[in-house]
């Protein structure tokens, strides 16, 4: 694999990765916020949390239908795949105060899957 396919390669993983925190970020606030703050976070998170599923999966399809470039598919796909698992599990209606606990874990796992993938095609360059 080439230099820029390393890069396109980490781009991505950043991207998904940022985004992962800004979704732990919303659920850190809506935890801390009062009752009617979560009205509002709760439709943000949804929102954002929708989008995020609809990218991650677009990614994964594009990478197995599309790209032909197979060496960057075998870095970036299975962190992406294994991701977009742990999210699988979280409906849009289990974002409410009785299961953001949940949510977080769930999302925590994701992010600090991407993070050990990333860490691990950083040391083989």
């Amino acid at each position: 694999m080439n230099d820029y396919d390393m890069e396109k390669v980490r781009a991505s993983l950043h991207y998904f990765r940022h985004e992962l925190k800004v979704l732990l970020d919303l659920l850190e606030s809506y935890e801390l916020s009062n009752y009617e703050q979560k009205a509002k976070l709760q439709k943000e998170l949804i929102i954002q949390f929708k989008n995020y599923k609809a990218k991650l999966k677009r990614e994964i399809k594009i990478l197995i239908e599309y790209d032909a470039n197979l060496l960057s598919s075998d870095y970036l796909l299975p962190s992406l795949a294994v991701a977009f698992a742990y999210l699988q599990d979280i409906g849009v209606n289990r974002i409410n105060p009785n299961s953001v606990q949940k949510v977080a874990q769930q999302i925590k796992k994701a992010y600090f899957f991407m993070e050990r993938c990333d860490q691990n095609i950083n040391s083989k360059t």
